[in-house]
C-alpha cells in the first residue's frame, strides 16, 4: 500500500511498535538527567518542498534551525548543540553555498550560546536534504500533548499569518525562534507546541495524543497584517507558540484567547469554513 493519502498519524501508529515503549508522538523527546531534562527534536528541510534553489543558502540555514529551535522553545528548553547533515546532488548548490547555510546555522545559534557539535555530509542523486537535530537543557518537566484537559483554554502568543504572506510574495523571512517566552510559559505550567504545521492542525495533534478535542474561534485568532482568516488558521513555519492551560493561567501568561478544549477529538473552528487544516506531507490533497 502506498503512503500517499496516509497521513502522518497513520503511518505514526505503522512504526510505533519500533520505538522506546515511553516514547510520545510529540515533537520533542524529553530526557531525564542528572541536571534536569534533556529535550532533543529532529526536522529535515527538502528542496522545492521548504526552500528552492532560488533561496539565499544562508537564509536557508538560519531559517531552518529557527524552526527547528521552535520545538526546544515549546518545552521551555534552552538550546545547547547541533547535529546538523546535508545532501548535496552534484548540480545546485556550489561552495559558497554550502558555506552559506552553515553560516546562517551558525549565526543564529550563537544568539542562544549554541554549538553545532557534529553531522554529516553525503551526496544525493534526489534534491537537497538538510536535517538538523537540536538538544536544550532544562530544569523542569514539560507537560506533553497526552496531558491536556478537557475544558483547558487555549492561547497564542503573537499574530499569525506571515509565513503564509512571505510565500505569496516570494521572499524570505527570517525570524527568531521565542526561547525565552516559551520558558517562561512552561514556568507558569503551560502545555505549549509550535506552529510548525498550522494551529489547525496543531490542535489535532492535540486531539490525537490525548483525546481531547478542541474548538477555535476563527474570529479570536490574532492575524498579521494582510494575512486572511485561512492564513492565521492553517499557515505553517510560524514562529509564534499555541499553549493551553486553565484559563486563568492563559490570562496571567497574556495570551491571545483562541479557543478551549473538549471533550473528545473533534477538532473544528467556529466562524470559517476551511478547505484545508494545515501542512500534512503524507495527508490527502488539501490537508
Amino acid at each position: 500500500m502506498t503512503i500517499v493519502g496516509q497521513g502522518e498519524f497513520r503511518l505514526l501508529s505503522l512504526i510505533k511498535k519500533f520505538l522506546a515503549p515511553n516514547a510520545t508522538a510529540d515533537d520533542a523527546a524529553v530526557i531525564a538527567d542528572a541536571t534536569g531534562f534533556l529535550v532533543l527534536s529532529t526536522d529535515m528541510y527538502v528542496q522545492d518542498v521548504h526552500f528552492t534553489l532560488r533561496t539565499d543558502a544562508k537564509s536557508v540555514g538560519w531559517r531552518s534551525l529557527a524552526l527547528a529551535l521552535g520545538d526546544l522553545a515549546a518545552k521551555g528548553a534552552q538550546p545547547m548543540w547541533a547535529l546538523t547533515s546535508l545532501a548535496l546532488p552534484k548540480i545546485g548548490w556550489g561552495q559558497k553555498d554550502l558555506i552559506g547555510v552553515y553560516r546562517g546555522m551558525r549565526d543564529l545559534g550563537s544568539r542562544y550560546g549554541m554549538s553545532i557539535v557534529g553531522g554529516d555530509l553525503s551526496s544525493t542523486g534526489g534534491p537537497i536534504v538538510l536535517s538538523i537535530t537540536v538538544i536544550g537543557r532544562t530544569e523542569r518537566m514539560p507537560l506533553s500533548r497526552a496531558q491536556a484537559q478537557p475544558g483547558w483554554s487555549v492561547g497564542v502568543t503573537g499574530r499569525l499569518g506571515r509565513a503564509a504572506i512571505a510565500l505569496r510574495e516570494r521572499r524570505a523571512w527570517l525570524f527568531d525562534p521565542l526561547i525565552e517566552e516559551g520558558r517562561r510559559l512552561n514556568e507558569l505550567g503551560l502545555c505549549c507546541g509550535d506552529i510548525s504545521d498550522g494551529l489547525v492542525r496543531e490542535m489535532e495533534k492535540f486531539a490525537e495524543m490525548s483525546g481531547v478535542g478542541c474548538e477555535l474561534d476563527a474570529k479570536s485568532v490574532p492575524r498579521a497584517p494582510r494575512a486572511t482568516i485561512e492564513d492565521a488558521l492553517t499557515s505553517g513555519e510560524e514562529p509564534e507558540l499555541v499553549c493551553v492551560g486553565p484559563e486563568n493561567v492563559i490570562a496571567l501568561a497574556g495570551l491571545h484567547l483562541v479557543g478551549r478544549l473538549i471533550e473528545g477529538p473533534r477538532v473544528s473552528v467556529l466562524g470559517v469554513d476551511l478547505k484545508r487544516t494545515g501542512n500534512d506531507h503524507f495527508g490527502r490533497a488539501g490537508n
